[in-house]
């Protein structure tokens, strides 16, 4: 793979071989994930729905045939939607991430589905800095929740600490 093109398929790989760059017009397709831990509160909205604003932060990882790659870092933030009869989630966010040379490309996303298992949507890559200046793409975004610690605060609200996985299905990444 060459330096440009690992560069935009890690988002945020730091490109370490010496090929030759690619073209710019070049559409990269990969899967990537992000190993993370969300940190937010949870508030009552209705009656039978609850508001989770948080942070998920983590190491993000690109697939290559050798294994993952680490890329850098990632940060999303969420606000989701859950109602407790249906136990239905309605989420949305916005993620960037940074590369290991300073580098970041940023973007926003929403997905569907249920508490405690996490939900299903898109993620669309608005630009970024550094090489990722001018960066467009698109995925498929999955976020899967492995475990909660709930405490709750004096003021009613409640402090949700969570680990999960994000994923990026079949990310079409084109470079400036």
């Amino acid at each position: 793979m060459s330096r440009r093109a690992l560069g935009c398929a890690a988002l945020a790989l730091a490109a370490a071989t010496a090929v030759p760059a690619a073209a710019q017009d070049e559409v990269q397709t990969f899967n990537a994930f992000a190993v993370v831990v969300a940190n937010g509160t949870i508030v009552r909205a209705a009656e039978k729905q609850f508001m989770v604003v948080a942070t998920l932060a983590g190491p993000f990882f690109v697939e290559t045939d050798e294994g993952p790659q680490q890329g850098g870092r990632v940060s999303c933030a969420i606000s989701a939607r859950i109602d407790q009869a249906s136990r239905k989630t309605a989420a949305s966010g916005a993620c960037t991430f940074t590369a290991h040379d300073g580098a970041t490309a940023f973007g926003d996303w929403e997905c569907a589905g249920y508490e405690l298992v996490g939900c299903r949507g898109a993620f669309k890559l608005a630009g970024g800095t550094g090489r990722f200046a001018g960066a467009s793409g698109e995925s498929a975004l999955v976020w899967r929740p492995t475990a909660h610690e709930l405490r709750k605060q004096l003021d009613g609200t409640t402090l949700d600490n969570a680990t999960g996985i994000v994923l990026w299905r079949d990310f079409k990444l084109k470079g400036k």
